[in-house]
């Protein structure tokens, strides 16, 4: 008897079957050594992370300390009264012991206090409250005289305190120096008598225990030899070792998976038994699958929302007509629907979706007999038909949704407004493939969209005299580098403080084309599209720089083309130019627009990080015109921001446009970046862009972009 449900007739079943066994099999393991791996390894990390804390805040709690010593300093040693009694002629002792010797008892901030001459010789001391005699440095250590020796000639003059930890014959301690001097106003001395106050503060076991209470550092200790991995070496000002701050670690990590293993357990437990579950529904699965083969082809080809064939459906039609060789003529109308995305946005996609459904199903029942409609995605259907009058009813058809599509469709208690452009072309798959065909009707659909929408275009041989134009110039621009036709001109740069030239940007123009001259914005794009902007921007970078060269004081700026930037090799060909034609890095500034930098942001980083390490600034041009974060401003760490013309050239007319230029000078300020304002015209968008704070002009209103022969008249006559 023949079983229609039996295993064994579906052999494909039990294959897939002991393929999913052994895989949950090898997942459980997977997951078992992830877990435990993922565990210790956090464990460790986390140990790692805290000892670096740990050794931070070491190191915060000694600067701390010596921070400490030096507003000792400061607040004993800037005082009138101090001033007045030490650069007398006799010191008293009585007020010096009761002013600052007593203070070790009293307080116990510091344990020694000092007054020196200007020779740096003790005149009076007190350590511990007990009177010190000595008169040189000998007792203070290397790490003091280091500290003398460092700063000893700006001392006299200087109203800073400088600290620094040393040896002293008494242990390691925290010392800081500084004049004496009035609270407000300047030494009064007019000979070179000058009198210094020295603290000091030891260090013991005392100070240790309150700092790892402070920073949260356990059994903070200093021994001479280092005892383990964690042990910090101390430094005296003078460069010495003086030995070696310890602490116990705490290896949170290793708490933290301890008391994690239980749980883990039960998730490696939870976890192979949903697993094993798994393989149980995924065999059920498997079998139903063997069986609805047909059924999930249906599906792969069929538009999930409309319920109409999909574009693979309709694309796979074609190629089977294409196989047998007919040789009828194909229509395939392109409808793109006008104002969707609106739809979406105002009234949600549930709307939108809707509203599909509405427009395929109306579409579909106006299919002439024999056509096929699908949706080829988003607010895109397509339909096909041959035959001899294909092309006839292809046409009707589109003519019938343009008829459809202008009344308003009435959705619940909505009434939506939606139009659509079309695009037709005919031919047959002998002469050109079901690909090419749909490429003619996108390209005639497009071109009805670009002339107003609501409209039918049919696909001709002038509507591809764009891509052939484009394909004449590329050949032309190709020729035009190799027979030297193009020119860099230069815009000048204005400091907007002194008014004269501090730079220029170099800027490609092609005058000895053949065909007469033709601007940039149409000839660079044919170029970044057919990778010939390599070798046009290498030109213009190796020209500028030869031009530009001669001219010490002036600074070039060179647009970077997104394609140049994609680059790898970028960089290097920035570090040869500057070799071969020997101008500084110093004087070269890219300039690069915020659209490739959002749309590669890691290269992007890298790539400016490698520029700026060559010694050229970066600047990020057409600010203003897009996403403008200053998140990525401070990541990216440009030297200039360009504002672009469309929001500069507003100020004298648009109260906001002029905040927005007042905030972004705010913003580059604070990141120490420069600010330079494009498409000055105007007298009046000069003065105010300069009242903005902008640090550079540029624009009509000083000169547009000359030759370097007349670059080099202004430039005389802008330097005067």
């Amino acid at each position: 008897m023949y079983r229609t449900l039996s295993w064994r007739n579906i052999p494909t079943a039990r294959t897939l079957f002991a393929m999913v066994f052994i895989a949950g099999i090898g997942l459980i393991i997977s997951i078992v050594a992830l877990l435990y791996l993922s565990l210790h390894l956090i464990s460790t990390k986390t140990n790692e992370i805290d000892e670096h804390r740990s050794a931070l805040s070491v190191q915060g709690a000694i600067q701390t300390s010596v921070n400490r010593v030096s507003s000792l300093v400061l607040d004993n040693a800037v005082w009138d009264d101090a001033v007045h009694e030490t650069y007398r002629p006799t010191l008293d002792p009585n007020w010096l012991y009761n002013t600052w010797g007593a203070g070790f008892k009293i307080n116990n901030l510091y344990d020694g206090t000092f007054v020196l001459d200007e020779h740096f010789n003790v005149i009076w001391g007190s350590f511990q409250s007990q009177p010190f005699k000595e008169t040189n440095l000998d007792f203070f250590g290397k790490g003091f005289k280091g500290l003398i020796n460092q700063y000893g000639q700006a001392l006299p003059g200087d109203k800073n305190i400088y600290a620094g930890i040393t040896r002293t014959r008494n242990g390691i301690a925290f010392v800081g120096i500084g004049l004496i001097r009035p609270m407000i106003g300047d030494l009064q001395v007019t000979d070179g008598t000058r009198r210094y106050l020295v603290i000091t503060r030891h260090l013991n076991a005392k100070i240790l225990s309150d700092l790892g209470a402070t920073f949260q550092i356990d059994n903070l200790n200093f021994t001479p030899e280092k005892i383990n991995n964690l042990s910090m070496p101390l430094h005296s000002s003078a460069g010495e070792l003086l030995g070696y701050l310890n602490w116990q670690a705490r290896l949170p990590g290793a708490q933290a998976a301890r008391a994690a293993s239980s749980d883990i357990t039960q998730i490696v437990v939870l976890a192979s038994a949903l697993i094993l579950l798994f393989i149980l529904v995924s065999s059920v699965g498997l079998y139903k699958l063997a069986r609805g083969e047909n059924q999930a082809r249906l599906v792969a080809r069929t538009d999930w929302l409309s319920h109409l064939p999909n574009r693979r459906a309709l694309i796979e039609d074609l190629d089977r007509v294409s196989l047998r060789g007919d040789i009828d003529v194909k229509s395939v109308v392109f409808i793109d629907l006008d104002g969707f995305k609106d739809v979406n946005d105002i009234y949600g996609h549930s709307v939108g979706d809707d509203l599909i459904v509405v427009i395929a199903k109306t579409l579909n029942e106006r299919v002439p007999p024999g056509g096929m409609l699908a949706r080829m995605g988003g607010d895109e259907f397509a339909m096909t038909i041959g035959g001899d009058g294909a092309e006839a009813q292809a046409t009707a058809f589109a003519r019938s949704v343009l008829d459809f599509l202008n009344i308003p469709i009435r959705l619940g208690e909505r009434t939506i407004h939606i139009g659509a452009s079309i695009g037709i072309a005919s031919g047959t798959l002998i002469e050109c493939t079901s690909t090419e065909l749909f490429r003619r009707a996108d390209i005639a659909m497009y071109h009805a969209k670009m002339s107003g929408k609501g409209r039918i275009t049919h696909y001709d041989a002038a509507l591809n005299s764009a891509r052939e134009r484009k394909l004449a110039i590329e050949n032309q621009i190709r020729s035009g580098l190799e027979r030297d036709e193009f020119e860099v001109w230069y815009q000048p740069i204005i400091d907007a403080h002194s008014q004269k030239m501090s730079s220029v940007e170099a800027l490609v123009r092609w005058p000895r084309r053949p065909g007469g001259p033709l601007g940039p914005d149409t000839f660079i794009t044919i170029a970044e599209t057919s990778g010939l902007i390599y070798k046009l921007g290498q030109f213009v970078l190796q020209r500028a720089c030869q031009d530009l060269e001669p001219f010490s004081e002036l600074k070039l700026s060179v647009n970077i083309s997104p394609a140049q930037f994609r680059d790898p090799e970028f960089e290097d060909k920035v570090a040869s130019v500057l070799e071969t034609t020997r101008f500084p890095a110093n004087r070269l500034q890219l300039e690069v627009t915020e659209t490739y930098v959002l749309e590669n942001p890691e290269r992007a980083r890298m790539a400016i990080a490698n520029l700026k390490a060559l010694g050229t600034a970066v600047a990020l041009d057409d600010f203003g015109t897009g996403y403008s974060s200053i998140g990525y401003l401070r990541r990216f760490n440009f030297d200039t921001i360009k504002i672009d013309k469309s929001l500069a050239g507003l100020v004298g007319n648009d109260e906001q446009a002029a905040a927005l230029v007042s905030g972004t000078v705010r913003i580059a300020n604070a990141l120490g970046m420069a600010v330079v304002a494009e498409g000055v015209e105007t007298e009046k968008q000069m003065k105010l862009l300069r009242l903005a704070g902008c640090d550079q002009l540029q624009g009509f209103w000083f000169s547009q972009p000359m030759p370097i022969e007349s670059i080099r008249e202004l430039h005389q006559i802008r330097q005067c």
